[in-house]
């Protein structure tokens, strides 16, 4: 802060002091209608969704899904078919589901597969 000695030191003093004010007062405002805009109930909406749909993991969870699903539903028409058989039915819904809990974990199906690809491959390069 600066010493004022005479009215000219103290007409610059205001005059730096009403700038400061007036920047501060412009960064209030922008700072007020950034909080005003992210606070918009309709803006925080928009925004959980887009982090949602727009996440490497839930596409890895989506294909996953719907990988099981449609291993199950396939393994559970090959068994039933148009069979009207109820033990049959039975028997393919418990099958249907135990596929579904296997297929989920698809990281453990990728290493066996590729394991057994290279065993197999090395195998063939040995004979």
């Amino acid at each position: 802060m600066q010493v004022i000695k005479d009215n000219k030191s103290l007409a610059k003093a205001i005059a730096d002091l009403e700038n400061v004010k007036t920047s501060e007062a412009n960064l209030l405002k922008e700072h007020f209608y950034f909080t005003v805009e992210s606070l918009n109930p309709i803006n925080m909406v928009k925004e959980k969704f887009n982090e949602t749909f727009n996440s490497p993991d839930l596409k890895g969870k989506i294909f996953s899904t719907l990988f099981s699903v449609g291993t199950g539903l396939l393994t559970n028409n090959l068994i039933v078919g148009n069979s009207l058989n109820p033990i049959k039915k039975m028997a393919a819904n418990l099958i249907q589901n135990q596929i579904v809990s296997l297929t989920q974990n698809t990281d453990s199906i990728k290493e066996k597969g590729l394991s057994l690809l290279q065993n197999t491959l090395q195998k063939l390069k040995i004979k």
